[in-house]
């Protein structure tokens, strides 16, 4: 009888288990549920910026980031261990743009978009600045500007060339060409640097 009552006493309980193992999914998710949402506040315009450099139509570029933030979150176990996550969502966001725009070009012809009026030659303050530079982007070769803006908000040549599928060489290229296009645009546009420096020249000058 003692026998029987130690072997009893000595098998786990399954239902102590199961409740255990319910606990620590809990715990788990509510941590991943954390870390994404700290990863979304964090990266979401980053995003939005490089994609924009690309695509103008913000709808377009908020419904893509939208769904590749849901991806994320479902798989959020396997993304979470990416050593770029940022760049997994916008190589995820690119796809689905990409996909939708062949889609549409399947159903019927679409017009190509008009480029956007030439900037205002007096930026007024940072957010002018900024709309400024999407602008001019807007009017390089897609390619060129979004090497451009992935380069300015700090990936290395080697991670654009992987989350791209391009040769370094060409990474550097592109940056060169867009950097020249943009000096182009911006002496077209009234904002050189000689002219800057001989501004800087007349202040010091006149005290």
């Amino acid at each position: 009888m003692n026998d029987v009552d130690g072997t009893a006493a000595r098998t786990p309980d399954p239902t102590v288990d199961d409740a255990a193992c319910e606990a620590e999914a809990v715990c788990r998710k509510a941590e991943h549920d954390q870390e994404f949402a700290a990863f979304v506040e964090e990266s979401y315009h980053t995003v939005e910026r490089v994609l924009r450099s690309v695509w103008w139509d913000r709808e377009v570029v908020e419904d893509a980031l939208h769904e590749a933030y849901l991806h994320a979150r479902v798989e959020w176990s396997k993304v979470r261990e990416h050593d770029r996550r940022i760049g997994w969502i916008i190589r995820t966001a690119r796809f689905k743009i990409l996909k939708d725009r062949d889609r549409r070009h399947r159903e019927a012809a679409v017009a190509p978009e008009d480029l956007p009026p030439a900037p205002h030659s007096d930026i007024a303050d940072v957010w002018e600045a900024q709309e400024t530079l999407r602008a001019w982007l807007r009017q390089l070769p897609a390619r060129h500007a979004e090497v451009f803006q992935m380069s300015r908000e700090g990936f290395s040549n080697r991670e654009i060339s992987r989350l791209l599928g391009l040769a370094e060489t060409s990474v550097r290229s592109y940056k060169a060409a867009a950097r020249k296009g943009l000096g182009e645009l911006a002496e077209r546009a009234g904002f050189t640097r000689s002219q800057g420096s001989r501004r800087q020249g007349e202040r010091r000058g006149s005290r």
